[in-house]
């Protein structure tokens, strides 16, 4: 039995629900905030410059591959 489900909402009717150990979620979640940071820093500019927007006004992350 998994002791954390972690839901991923794909569209507005789907989602994608993982049923992870513990540790298994701390190792995704640790993932996704690196690879969340790396990719700000990279699309940062200089100070005073926005990063350019998605269309829903938040910063494009770029598309998903799978490491």
């Amino acid at each position: 039995m998994a002791d954390v489900s972690v839901r991923f909402a794909m569209t507005n009717d789907s989602e994608v629900v993982l049923n992870l150990s513990l540790p298994q979620a701390l190792r995704l979640m640790e993932a996704i905030a690196r690879k969340v940071g790396e990719t700000l820093a990279e699309r940062s500019g200089p100070p005073g410059v926005p990063a350019p927007q998605g269309a829903n006004g938040m910063p494009s992350l770029g598309p998903y591959s799978p490491a």
